[in-house]
């Protein structure tokens, strides 16, 4: 291949304009002579372009050989050893060197070509790449946002979305989810599936062992009393440990978990409305009329039957305004008995959730053991600031919540900004009614913002009713025969801290292939106020 390079050059040499570019291929010098061979250039020298002198005088052709492709001059014997002066022309290259692609001796050095080493294969850089994760799938999204308009400021936007799963070595299972969204929003209960914004764990599996640290669901175990769904953010371990290996079936299982509970559970019955889809309304465990319920916790039941989330199945929920709506395939009439399950967001105290349980296992023979707690650190409140004289007051109503209250009544300067009212005496019958207070929007006598509470229907002396004003407003309405009319108070409800506790154990026997028998105890304590000691008799059951 080279000779044939070679020859193409030679002819097209001769057609090349020799001006100052070609010039500068010219080479004219003393060469030493130390042996037979000398070397005269590291570029191919253009045959007819050749001179030497030996002496002043020139050399016969008859005395050497040229090599003008090597570049190479060989001497026969009788040649005077003295330097030698050269005039020559050089070609750009050196047509005797080799060029290739991939190195020819990986492969002469392997004749049995059982590994081609030119094959790419991501594996070989691990050791380079300090980022390189084996077997591990990454996948995930960043961005950066900007917000601005004509009333408001700049602000910056960001969002991480990171998934990692596959092996992390030959025995362990990785799968990692983490997200960092500072949008304060929940995914639409409109399909069967969500993902969620807000969940953030990693999760090791491996050998019957698996470990979840973050968020994590923990649902009811192998046990007849014990039955809960809730969603924390801690530590979560199940493992399942063989203690035979001849018998699969004799196992010992292990989990527990620990952690901040992130919502607070509720059960709501819901009469249906005939004709009415939806959307229905879902409402505290105290009440709360405005709650936010925990994505992918709630249970819908309909006459007993478990329905399906989703837009082509039996309902769809929007979380943040927590409503249901029912579908087409489900319709609802007056003898329709809903009920819902589900966990709300809920941060007046701070909540820690623990559970552990223990199951052994054989052919005809288990025993289980399980514990449960949930409760709130009365310590520790969150949303609402407790004074001394709010502890009194908890500690001193029991279990009788609805007396938890202090008054919502504040004196303020008037704005016309505000819904404020004016405090009056009213006459009803022979009855007079002190300090009941009334909207107003006159600047003389409206300096009280009231903050008012649901108490029950029947329980309270004021309604909501509809006025120009931007807010809510509340009327006094009078009781009849000393029941009261209304539902709300101008009052502030206070949240009491809550302790659940329950411990099982039980176990299952297998007589004959037909017939079982299965038991189960439990112990429970149900604390509706840690505070007080009052109405504490029926807390164990």
């Amino acid at each position: 291949m080279r000779f044939s390079v070679f020859f193409i050059a030679l002819l097209l040499f001769p057609f090349v304009k020799m001006d100052g570019q070609v010039t500068d291929a010219w080479r004219e010098k003393n060469v030493a002579v130390s042996g037979d061979t000398v070397v005269l250039d590291t570029l191919s020298i253009v045959p007819g372009t050749f001179s030497v002198l030996s002496g002043g005088t020139p050399l016969d052709t008859a005395k050497f050989t040229l090599l003008p492709a090597e570049a190479q001059l060989i001497l026969k014997p009788g040649v005077p050893r003295d330097s030698l002066h050269v005039k020559y022309a050089v070609f750009p290259v050196l047509f005797t060197h080799s060029f290739s692609h991939k190195n020819q001796q990986q492969f002469t050095s392997r004749p049995d070509h059982a590994d081609n080493p030119f094959l790419y294969r991501p594996g070989d850089a691990k050791a380079d790449d300090p980022f390189a994760t084996g077997g591990l799938t990454k996948s995930g999204s960043l961005s950066r946002g900007i917000s601005f308009g004509n009333t408001r400021d700049l602000s910056v936007n960001s969002a991480l979305n990171l998934q990692l799963s596959g092996k992390l070595t030959d025995n362990i299972d990785l799968t990692m989810a983490a997200t960092d969204d500072n949008l304060p929003i929940q995914p639409d209960g409109t399909t069967q599936q969500l993902q969620e914004f807000d969940r953030v764990y990693i999760q090791l599996s491996g050998k019957g062992t698996k470990l979840i640290a973050g968020d994590f669901f923990t649902s009811r175990p192998n046990s007849y009393f014990m039955n809960f769904n809730k969603r924390g953010q801690g530590l979560n371990i199940t493992s399942v440990i063989p203690l035979d290996e001849k018998d699969p079936k004799k196992t010992f299982g292990v989990s527990g978990s620990i952690a901040l509970s992130k919502g607070k559970f509720a059960r709501n019955v819901i009469q249906g409305v005939e004709g009415n889809q939806g959307p229905y309304r879902l409402t505290g465990a105290e009440n709360e009329l405005f709650i936010i319920v925990l994505s992918g916790t709630e249970k819908v039941y309909l006459d007993g039957k478990l329905l399906t989330r989703g837009q082509d199945n039996d309902y769809i929920i929007d979380y943040n305004t927590a409503q249901i709506t029912f579908t087409a395939k489900q319709l609802i009439t007056k003898d329709k008995r809903i009920v819902v399950e589900f966990q709300y967001s809920d941060r007046n105290y701070s909540r820690s959730l623990v559970h552990t349980g223990f199951e052994y296992k054989s052919d005809k023979f288990a025993l289980r053991f399980n514990a449960y707690s949930e409760q709130d650190s009365k310590n520790q409140p969150l949303q609402q600031t407790l004074t001394d004289a709010d502890r009194l007051i908890m500690a001193a109503v029991g279990d009788t919540l609805l007396k938890a209250v202090v008054p919502g009544v504040d004196s303020v300067p008037f704005s016309g900004d505000l819904v404020l009212y004016k405090k009056v005496d009213t006459l009803v019958g022979a009855t007079l009614y002190r300090n009941v207070y009334v909207y107003s929007t006159s600047s003389d006598s409206a300096h009280y913002r009231l903050s008012f509470s649901y108490v029950g229907a029947n329980h309270g002396n004021y309604i909501q009713y509809s006025t120009s004003a931007n807010g809510k407003t509340f009327r006094w309405i009078a009781p009849v025969s000393g029941v009261p009319q209304g539902d709300y108070e101008p009052v502030i409800l206070l949240i009491t801290p809550k302790k659940k506790q329950l411990v099982t154990f039980g176990g299952d026997v297998q007589l004959s292939k037909n017939t079982f028998f299965t038991g189960e105890l439990a112990y429970s304590s149900n604390d509706l106020n840690t505070f007080s000691s009052y109405d504490s008799f029926d807390d164990k059951g």
